[in-house]
């Protein structure tokens, strides 16, 4: 691909690739305080300005949809031709979406075909969604070359690591964690876990509601012992609950897949900077706990792996 962005709004945060034919470039992640990012207008002039402040100059974008936004599944269709495939992949998804087929855009990839059947990996978003992305892209004055689905960001990074084997990505995110199974490198199942990293990153800022909620002074400055042991209690049994999800999941899921071959769990997501908490998943799980970033170890930028805050929004780019 030429040179492209890759952006994803979160719920928090604005991320940010750059990449000239494939080649990470620049990485931004904004965190933004007091703006509401479900306003096209917010978004927009945030990211012109922010594309401004970094000096880059790129007019092609691909979006990339959250994991709550799109529905994206595999699965097995007797062979037919492309256009019976588009008329019949809709109902696919009639466990998601019911009888509303008339409101949403399907897309697929094609990962395999067999003499009598093809193995496919499907995705479902709202014509609403397509079309507020569309009209963002507009606002921003940016070309909108593409809408991919995060997990399909994180499948294309497994794709460049070159080893098919299965895998496990941690997502650290702020409302959710999120553990991505792809079996031979290509997207499985997600499982999701709540509550995600907003309440981690509460504490350690020290928001002040948050303090009164746990009783600690809100004022750092006239924090007395008993207050910093209290706080540094809760945080740890924080890390430690959210580890202990995560193992949980994972034994799932290898129980009911007891011929994986998943040998390490990949971390990423704004939870990433909290090195308790990846401390606390290392000596938690029976896995080796690693960051997403050891499978593409060609990428380096001035802040160390900051891209892995979102290595989907560069992922989307190396189609």
């Amino acid at each position: 691909m030429k040179n492209c962005l890759g952006i994803e709004i979160g719920h928090y945060r604005i991320k940010i690739a750059y990449a000239e034919k494939g080649e990470l470039k620049e990485f931004i992640s904004e965190r933004v305080q007091g703006m509401d990012l479900t306003d096209m207008h917010v978004c927009a002039d945030l990211i012109k300005d922010l594309l401004k402040e970094y000096a880059i100059r790129c007019r092609n974008v691909v979006f990339v949809i959250r994991q709550e936004d799109v529905y994206v599944r595999r699965f097995e269709m007797p062979l037919m031709t492309e256009e019976q495939l588009r008329l019949n992949l809709p109902y696919e998804f009639h466990d998601y979406i019911g009888d509303e087929m008339d409101k949403y855009v399907f897309d697929y990839a094609m990962i395999q075909t067999k003499e009598r059947t093809m193995d496919l990996l499907g995705a479902a978003c709202t014509k609403t969604l397509s079309q507020q992305f569309e009209k963002l892209a507009k606002m921003a004055r940016l070309k909108l070359v593409g809408l991919v689905p995060a997990v399909l960001g994180l499948e294309r990074i497994l794709e460049y690591a070159q080893e098919r084997k299965d895998y496990a990505v941690l997502d650290l995110g702020t409302q959710a964690l999120r553990i991505h199974f792809f079996r031979e490198g290509v997207y499985d199942i997600t499982r999701t876990m709540e509550p995600g990293c907003e309440e981690i990153e509460q504490i350690r800022l020290g928001d002040k509601n948050k303090m009164q909620e746990l009783g600690i002074e809100v004022e750092e400055e006239n924090r007395e012992e008993i207050d910093k042991e209290k706080m540094a209690a809760v945080l740890e049994e924080q890390y430690r609950t959210r580890a202990v999800q995560v193992m949980r999941v994972l034994n799932f899921y290898s129980f009911n897949n007891v011929n994986n071959t998943i040998d390490s769990l990949y971390y990423c997501g704004g939870g990433a900077r909290y090195g308790e908490l990846i401390d606390a998943l290392k000596e938690t799980l029976d896995l080796p706990v690693r960051s997403v970033a050891e499978l593409l170890p060609e990428v380096s930028l001035d802040e160390e792996d900051e891209w892995i805050d979102s290595p989907q929004a560069y992922g989307v780019l190396l189609a």
